[in-house]
């Protein structure tokens, strides 16, 4: 089966002059899913195969929980370092 292409990728704060963070999303024509998200210190790849009901069900998941896990960390940011 050959699957729809994505690939997408940017700086997380391309002005920074301290930071460099980006991510890389990227689905291949084999189904294979890779989510990498990088930084001065190193990088962390979220992988799955779209192949199976299985995988698609485990990749939603993963992408849907690491993205709440994000905006809570920044809601905390906000209400306990944000100085009004």
């Amino acid at each position: 089966m050959i699957h729809p292409e994505y690939n997408k990728k940017a700086f997380l704060l391309p002005e920074s002059i301290n930071s460099m963070a980006a991510y890389h999303a990227k689905i291949d024509k084999d189904g294979i899913c890779k989510f990498t998200i990088h930084d001065c210190n190193g990088s962390v790849r979220l992988w799955n195969d779209l192949n199976t009901k299985e995988g698609i069900d485990e990749s939603i998941e993963k992408f849907k929980k690491i993205a709440i896990a994000a905006l809570d960390l920044a809601d905390f940011i906000v209400k306990n370092y944000v100085i009004n």
